[in-house]
């Protein structure tokens, strides 16, 4: 007996007929395979997106962290400071440097981000701002600015930008700075080396 058209268009294995028995495995494999197919794509979209929230987490766990020790660093040097300017026999030397984490609510605009902290240290005539800042589920960085002292027209307050280093991290555990921009980048930074960057703009030329 001749064969249909739509039957000799019907894809079929060694051993399946085109008769309706074979029809309708091969139908219940490929609505198998499509159901299977959109299971595991899902699945595996289910599994990115938990990992990128997991990293996101992460990351702002450990910005707050590296802050935080920064902020502790910064405090302790500038006791030292104060100490040591206060011991000076020149009148006038007595060096006390603000520092304030935070200094600033921090912005979080939209889901996206971007995502921003701030902390400060501050001299009469002279500031240095640390600013975090991580947009979607990229790395954070961490950079500078300096400004000078307060006026009555902030709009003319002159601004520095410095760049700092990126929380990436580390393998084995815990998180790694490395530096960004300048003849140091990619290079591996500490906590101090940050601090120290900040007092160097606050009390450099």
């Amino acid at each position: 007996m001749q064969r249909s058209d739509n039957c000799r268009k019907l894809p079929h294995h060694e051993g399946q007929g085109c008769g309706p028995k074979g029809r309708s495995a091969l139908n219940g494999k490929r609505w198998d395979q499509l159901f299977d197919g959109f299971s595991q794509r899902r699945r595996q979209q289910r599994e990115r997106t938990e990992n990128l929230r997991e990293l996101v987490a992460w990351y702002d766990e450990q910005t707050e962290h590296v802050m935080t020790l920064v902020r502790e660093v910064a405090r302790e040097r500038a006791t030292q400071l104060l100490s040591s300017a206060a011991a000076s026999p020149k009148p006038g030397s007595v060096l006390k440097v603000d520092v304030e984490w935070p200094s600033h609510p921090p912005i979080n605009l939209d889901p996206e981000g971007p995502f921003m902290s701030f902390m400060r240290l501050r001299l009469p005539e002279r500031e240095v701002h640390l600013y975090s800042h991580r947009v979607g589920t990229s790395a954070p960085l961490i950079h500078f600015v300096v400004a000078g002292a307060d006026a009555p027209d902030r709009s003319k307050k002159r601004m520095l930008g410095r760049p700092g280093c990126r929380i990436e991290r580390r393998e084995g555990g815990g998180f790694l700075l490395r530096s960004v921009g300048g003849d140091a980048d990619g290079s591996i930074v500490s906590v101090d080396d940050l601090a120290f960057r900040a007092f160097e703009l606050l009390l450099g030329d």
